[in-house]
């Protein structure tokens, strides 16, 4: 059939225009009929060589053949077929024609595998869309070019593209568009290790899938929350929605997402170490990949074969599946997966007993790593190379323009001299000239926009990589606030000791009560660099209290009149506020922004005053500091709030300062729903106004807590008082603590006991640790109040996050204190539930000495790192989680704080099952035990 309808074309006679084109119609519509792919192949192929196609009907056909292509499975095929289209169309006349070459061809390579190439023809496709083409055209290929992002784990821009794909689709979309940008954000959410946010978006797009009765979109969302699932360790529900999306795509005889989900399939296998059905799962994966031709399937299937076959101890095959996962990936630009695929070759090659070419491969994958961390550097230098190639391709195409001119006037030249017989031979020389610059500037303008496309891309890139480089900036600085609280942790603790011991020397007494205040203030200054980070990285959380503002007014303006009075400089306080002002906010961060403000007003000014004021109204609360200091002009007022900015470097010069505070304090008033503005005239002086949007509170509670009397240091109390604490360390120091306060000490190592003993003795204050062995606090107080035991009971823990307090009492307890102890606030509960209590006003030397504890202590620390090391290999989260707790605990009690901070990192996620922080912070842990346990700080005498 295909010969005879060839023979009927080349029969056609040039007297026959109209049937020729009829016949050639004929035969592109009767391609498609055509049963098998290379019948279809070859006929194409002729009919395009045929003298009388034409350039319509050309790019009809090849259009034609392209999506014929991409049908039949030969996405190379297609490929090849939209990149002739997109050469035959010129821009001017069919630009829409010329979108769709561009953008099928993108197609083609993401379905290949090619998700690179893919994101280069979606990106060209964007450009000319944004032009020529409608508003939905270019949400669509936003969406298609945010997958290509996905695929090689370029999240930040895949986010970016389906951000402004899901903004054009709201009003220009309908609900099947809205259904599958949500699909692809979850995706990229999945990727982020947000499961959570993966999960919420998931089960939106699965409802408005099940409203479309779109199977196919509930088949991926269904996938999709299968590999959440697995990552958030929901093994069995992970395996269930696996399954269906695979029985979906079986009877769809989809095979690329069957070579997909089968290997999602058998990593559930493996975590479950059923490891002969994930060797099944993974063989159905590869096996369809093979037929599918799909690399990027195969490469992720490859590399779970690897795992299986170390795990099976088949170490020269795993060498060989991670060989060809990692030649697959580097082929396709998958950067991240070859490492991985890396990782494990280099521990099969150790198995084999190759140790050198392990340790060689080890170095490779740490050379490549260092190499991703580095890229932004590398970027930034293409920059420059890539303005380096443009402005040379600039000059080498005025220069060819030139030539080409000057050819044009010599051909001129000569034609003058040839005889009025060559005249028509002339201008058919100049047609073909006109006609060969034409094609060459057509070319030149493709290939400029596809580079112009490629380095906005490469631009785009490096952004991307410059805000990657901030995060690690907000780490540093991190670690290095960190650093500084251990030095500090030791001074305030010198200094509450000496003013435990010194509290009937008035003389010494209050200085020492100055610095343990202001060097508690120092420790919250310090915390200002990595409130920082956590402000950027969207971690700080704000706790609101009720306090009195005239109080903190006080509290804040003693700080200033030792530094007021060196400068000579007057100190004028005043508020308009009803006594008391109770409000509900975060008072250590207001503290910390009106400390700024009067540090830079004293800092500045020379002579004159500073004037802080107080108001309240309108539900707002309105802090004004003024000062008659050196001012700034308007020029310097646009920057004063930048990052490690001032009003200029002579600033910086003769009145030190980092330019941080401010920046800060800006950021902590956004946090709390307020601002500060700036008022300033050049040496006159300025003024700061900082707002602060809140509600006043009823005064009662405040006036009866004003009632309470103070109680001093040497307070001695009578009663009985039971103590439950797990830990043999914490539990000796606690008794010594109340022995100290002349009360009768009772102890219990657990929950169980602790029940037992309040049943025997009624004490009349219990202390109640939340974690212990055998029966926890929670359960410990429940029993206790069902047997009928009506004494005050405190729990008595680490916890000391506000939703975690409150928790506490609603479950029934009387009251909280923390870990470790603050002196005054226990007094504070003696007092409360004893009653009466004598002053002791003697010389008798009431500090307390803690070297044994703390020595006992340290002693054990090697002995924790090996529990830990114990529970780790057995897999017991739960028992880690309560050993973390316990070492938490023990160590933020005696000043163990680097343990402590690590200990308190890793339980928190094991609370929330944060699977890829564990092995991280199991290491540091240990490695800080087992450092803590030789250095010199366990050295208390």
């Amino acid at each position: 059939m295909l010969i005879v309808i060839l023979s009927l074309g080349v029969q056609a006679t040039a007297s026959q225009p109209l049937s020729d084109i009829r016949s050639l119609e004929q035969q592109m519509e009767n391609i498609a009929q055509l049963g098998r792919w290379q019948e279809q192949k070859m006929a194409a192929e002729q009919l395009l060589s045929h003298p009388q196609l034409a350039s319509e009907q050309r790019a009809s056909l090849l259009k034609q053949m392209g999506k014929l292509a991409f049908e039949a499975g030969h996405l190379n095929d297609g490929i090849g077929y939209f990149k002739e289209l997109e050469l035959a169309v010129n821009v001017e006349q069919s630009p829409e024609l010329l979108f769709q070459a561009i953008k099928m061809q993108g197609i083609g390579w993401y379905h290949s595998g090619g998700f690179a190439a893919s994101q280069k023809e979606y990106a060209r496709a964007l450009i000319l869309a944004q032009s020529h083409m409608p508003a939905i055209e270019i949400a669509h290929i936003q969406n298609n070019l945010g997958l290509s992002y996905l695929k090689m784990h370029d999240l930040v821009n895949a986010l970016s593209s389906f951000t402004q794909a899901y903004s054009l689709y709201q009003t220009h979309g309908n609900k099947q568009d809205e259904a599958d940008i949500i699909l692809n954000i979850a995706g990229v959410y999945i990727r982020l290790l947000r499961y959570e946010k993966a999960e919420e978006l998931l089960a939106k797009a699965i409802r408005l899938f099940n409203e479309l009765s779109d199977s196919y979109g509930l088949a991926l969302s269904q996938a999709n929350l299968g590999v959440v699932y697995t990552q958030t360790g929901r093994y069995e529900e992970a395996r269930v929605l696996l399954q269906q999306a695979v029985d979906y795509y079986e009877a769809a005889n989809d095979i690329k997402h069957l070579s997909y989900e089968y290997t999602n399939l058998a990593k559930v296998s493996v975590a479950l170490e059923e490891v002969e059905r994930a060797e099944a799962e993974v063989n159905f994966a590869v096996y369809y990949a093979e037929k599918s031709g799909n690399l990027s399937n195969m490469s992720e299937a490859l590399h779970v074969r690897a795992q299986l076959d170390l795990i099976n101890g088949r170490a020269l095959s795993a060498m060989e599946s991670s060989q060809r996962s990692m030649e697959i990936s580097k082929k396709l630009g998958a950067t991240l997966r070859e490492y991985k695929a890396m990782s494990l070759l280099a521990l099969a090659k150790s198995a084999q007993g190759e140790t050198a070419q392990a340790l060689s491969i080890l170095a490779e994958y740490n050379k490549g790593r260092a190499e991703l961390l580095n890229q932004t550097l590398i970027e930034e230098a293409e920059k420059y190379q890539t303005q380096f190639e443009e402005s040379e391709l600039s000059r080498e195409l005025a220069q060819l323009k030139q030539d080409q001119q000057l050819q044009v006037l010599k051909r001129q030249q000569q034609q003058q001299l040839i005889w009025m017989s060559c005249l028509v031979i002339g201008f058919a020389f100049l047609a073909l000239v006109a006609w060969y610059r034409r094609s060459i500037e057509r070319k030149a303008k493709l290939d400029l926009r596809h580079e112009v496309a490629q380095r906005t891309a490469e631009l785009q890139k490096t952004a991307d990589q410059l805000r990657s480089a901030n995060q690690i900036k907000s780490q540093f600085l991190a670690n290095i606030s960190h650093e500084i609280r251990t030095p500090l942790t030791a001074i305030l603790g010198y200094s509450e000791n000496m003013l435990r011991e010194n509290q009937g020397n008035i003389e010494l007494r209050e200085p020492l009560e100055v610095l343990v205040r202001q060097g508690e203030h120092l420790k919250e200054l310090i915390s200002d660099v990595l409130d920082l980070s956590k402000i950027e990285a969207e971690q700080l959380e704000l706790e609101m209290t009720e306090f009195n503002v005239e109080a903190l007014l006080t509290d804040v303006t003693d700080m200033f009149h030792h530094p007021c009075m060196e400068k000579s400089l007057e100190l004028i306080v005043d508020h308009q506020l009803d006594s008391p002002c109770l409000v509900c906010l975060d008072y250590v961060r207001v503290k910390q922004v009106l400390i700024n403000l009067l540090s830079n007003a004293i800092k500045f000014t020379r002579e004159g005053h500073v004037e802080l004021i107080a108001e309240y109204s309108e539900n707002r609360l309105l802090f004004t500091v003024s000062d008659t200091g050196i001012g700034m002009p308007q020029s310097q007022l646009d920057k004063i709030f930048d990052y490690f900015q001032q009003g200029d470097n002579s600033i910086t010069r003769r009145f030190g300062g980092s330019g941080l505070g401010l920046s800060l304090s800006q950021q902590l008033a956004n946090m709390m729903g307020g601002t500060i503005r700036v008022v300033s005239e050049l040496h006159v002086g300025s003024q700061f106004s900082f707002w602060l949007p809140c509600t006043r509170l009823n005064a009662s509670s405040y006036e009866v807590s004003e009632r309470i009397p103070q109680i001093g240091l040497g307070a001695m109390f009578n009663g009985e008082v039971l103590v439950a604490e797990d830990h043999d360390d914490n539990r000796a120091l606690f008794e010594r603590i109340l022995c100290q306060l002349g009360v009768k000490v009772e102890s219990a190592v657990d929950g169980r006991q602790a029940v037992e003993k309040c049943l025997s003795s009624f004490p009349d204050l219990v202390l109640m640790d939340i974690q212990m062995p055998e029966m926890d606090g929670l359960e410990a107080l429940k029993l206790l109040r069902q047997a009928g035991f009506e004494g005050p009971v405190y729990a008595l823990t680490a916890n000391v996050m506000e939703h975690e307090i409150s928790y506490y009492l609603d479950y029934g307890f009387d009251g909280h204190l923390s870990k470790p102890i603050e002196h005054n606030k226990l007094v504070a509960v003696l007092h409360a539930e004893l009653g009466e209590y004598v002053e002791k006003f003697n010389d008798t030397d009431m500090s307390l000495d803690m070297t044994d504890l703390k020595q006992s202590f340290a002693s054990t620390l090697e002995q924790e790192r090996y529990k830990l090391i114990d529970l780790w290999q057995e897999s017991d989260y739960d028992g880690l989680q309560y050993h973390c707790h316990k070492i938490a605990g023990a160590a933020s009690v005696f000043g163990f704080t680097p343990i402590a901070d690590i200990a308190k990192q890793f339980e928190q996620a094991l609370k929330e099952q944060n699977s890829a922080q564990y092995q991280d912070l199991f290491l540091i842990l240990c490695d800080e035990l087992k450092v803590q346990s030789y250095s010199e700080q366990f050295d208390v005498t």
